[in-house]
């Protein structure tokens, strides 16, 4: 890129061989270069920065002179900005951007109009009507001729490219005078030579109003919307070259936003600026009484056209602080109910986690625990398992909120009851495609708040397991879906592993397309030692079977991607059979008391 602003950070980067270049009798003291003044002669009345933030600013401190490097090559050559953004160029070495077009087309200038500087009833209109002030007329060359008001475009050197007319009445609409003119902005004759900064307006009379104001500005020929309408920037490209800030103060509707658009996409949306007035436009805001300093503070306020999700890292300040310290009884997300792992894995908004290991591992059976723990940490669950009936699902939830084998009725209504505070069941087992499974995740996220949404599994969601490609659209779907509803989805999908006696799965074991691993922002395995649990079985001594219970965790929680944590590990789990649930060497078998102990009771 070769616009001015780069063109600014490329002379501060060389700011000392500028200084040399054009200050040659000049010398170094310290970090300036000293010289006389822009004359260019040997004194120390002059001094330019040559490091630091402040590289390349200069200021004569006997005359009050000052500015950047490309102000400073203006007054040593007396040269206007344009030409000496040109040499600058010229001096680093670069090109000049110069976008595709056709051939350009010789335009019949227009004769001068037969007019006057306005004196009667354009005079009392402008004046009277629309609260131009005289020297604003008198900057923008605006004629009268007869009762029409008469606009002339002059370019930077003063030719004549086209005239506007219209009539000295509310609701007139300008009207070239000739045909085949050329597209060009109004108002070049009222911009100082040495200005950065331009406004352009949606109308000539928007533009005089922006002068008052005391912002020089600039107009469209046609109007707003975009594609034809603003064909001047072809012809007007190398003109606006020089300013670093174009700000656009178009009317407030569609038609303005589509050319704020293009102007912005074209000139460089770096450098555009989108201004909201009080009013509709600049004229309504003068009309109405509105202040320079109300029109000064939009224009501070002024929006860019930053892509969307651009920020400095200030603005995070809030949300990095709360990751570091949440403040009291607020969490960056949910936890698994096992001790050892405590809050290394935390389940965030906005992410998606890949469960994964080999059919019968468990993987289902431990997020079913975690989602009766995640219902007491207040979350609000959706379960879509299409491998198990709902009843099947909530027969072992059952066992797990109360740690017991064998619920009483009156306890197994008690536990559904509780459950009912977090948890949405989708009954549905069997194939559900992708776009049937977001409709319900959406209406669960809207109407009952969930937060979390367990997805059992992959292969159910209409893709089939050699389908890479259609896998690798689900999954960068549902994780759109997660960023988009700042929720979280718990994603089953089997191991590669035929072989269930093998080590523990990793990210590489995990089913299907690889960039299913790869854009998940957690992965959780699970494995399960069924050799362990062969020779458990075999003992027939029930004391000796209970100590190799206890001696060895038969199921390996594998934490092999966090992206956005630190923690990655291996956690052994003992799983209990009569109620379902797992724990950890940090854990006893009486924790976690969901329900009330007299209801526990009950079910003893």
């Amino acid at each position: 890129m070769t616009d001015i602003l780069s063109v600014k950070r490329s002379l501060s980067a060389q700011a000392q061989s500028v200084a040399e270049h054009l200050l040659p009798n000049g010398r170094k003291e310290g970090h300036e270069w000293r010289a006389g003044s822009v004359n260019g002669e040997a004194g120390g009345s002059l001094g330019v920065h040559l490091t630091g933030e402040k590289a390349g600013i200069w200021k004569d401190f006997a005359t009050g002179e000052g500015g950047d490097l490309l102000d400073l090559w203006c007054a040593v050559r007396r040269i206007k900005l344009g030409e000496a953004l040109k040499h600058a160029r010229e001096w680093l070495g670069v090109s000049h951007p110069k976008p595709y077009r056709e051939a350009k087309k010789p335009y019949a200038r227009p004769p001068r109009p037969a007019c006057s500087a306005p004196r009667e009833r354009v005079l009392d209109y402008l004046r009277e009507v629309r609260n131009l002030s005289a020297e604003a007329i008198a900057a923008y060359k605006v004629g009268e001729q007869g009762n029409k008001i008469i606009f002339p475009f002059l370019l930077p050197d003063g030719e004549l490219a086209l005239v506007k007319a219209r009539e000295a009445v509310d609701g007139a609409t300008p009207v070239p005078t000739s045909c085949g003119f050329e597209h060009v902005l109004f108002g070049w004759q009222a911009i100082p030579d040495d200005a950065r900064e331009v406004v352009i307006t949606e109308g000539e009379l928007d533009a005089l109003s922006m002068w008052d104001y005391g912002h020089p500005a600039l107009s469209v020929p046609i109007g707003g919307g975009n594609g034809g309408n603003q064909q001047w920037i072809e012809n007007e490209f190398e003109r606006m070259e020089r300013f670093e800030r174009i700000y656009l103060v178009l009317d407030h509707d569609e038609t303005g936003d589509k050319a704020a658009g293009e102007i912005a996409r074209r000139l460089g949306r770096h450098r555009c600026f989108r201004v909201m007035l009080p009013c509709k436009d600049a004229n309504e805001c003068l009309v109405a009484g509105i202040g320079a300093e109300a029109i000064k503070e939009a224009i501070a306020n002024a929006e860019s056209f930053d892509p969307d999700g651009l920020r400095r890292p200030t603005f995070f300040a809030s949300a990095v602080t709360k990751l570091f310290w949440p403040t009291e009884g607020e969490s960056c997300g949910y936890r698994m109910p096992y001790r050892k792992l405590g809050d290394k894995l935390l389940f965030r908004p906005s992410e998606l986690t890949l469960w994964s290991g080999a059919v019968g591992a468990g993987k289902s059976q431990i997020l079913s625990d975690c989602v009766v723990d995640w219902v007491h940490q207040k979350s609000r669950v959706c379960l879509c398992s299409f491998e198990m009936k709902a009843e099947q699902t909530l027969r072992r939830m059952c066992k797990q909120a109360g740690n017991v084998d064998r619920p009483t009725e009156e306890y197994i209504c008690q536990a559904l009851t509780w459950l009912d505070q977090g948890l949405l069941i989708y009954d549905h087992v069997g194939k559900e495609p992708l776009e049937g499974a977001l409709e319900i995740l959406d209406y669960a996220r809207a109407k009952y708040g969930c937060d979390q949404f367990v997805i059992d599994s992959l292969m159910r969601l209409g893709v089939d397991g050699d389908d890479y490609s259609g896998q690798e659209r689900v999954l960068f779907r549902l994780v759109d879906w997660v960023i988009a509803n700042d929720a979280h989805i718990h994603l089953v999908a089997h191991s590669r592993k035929g072989d269930r006696t093998a080590s523990v799965p990793d990210i590489e074991d995990v089913k299907g397309a690889m960039e299913i691993g790869a854009n998940a922002f957690n992965i959780v395995t699970v494995w399960r030692n069924r050799k362990r649990e062969g020779e458990i079985e075999r003992e027939q001594d029930d004391q000796k079977q209970r100590e190799m219970l206890d001696e060895m965790p038969t199921v390996i929680l594998n934490v092999c991607k966090q992206r956005n944590g630190d923690y990655e590990g291996k956690v052994g789990l003992w799983f209990d059979r009569a109620s379902y649930r797992y724990r950890s060497s940090y854990d006893q078998r009486g924790d976690r008391n969901y329900l009330p102990i007299e209801e526990r009771r009950s079910a003893a």
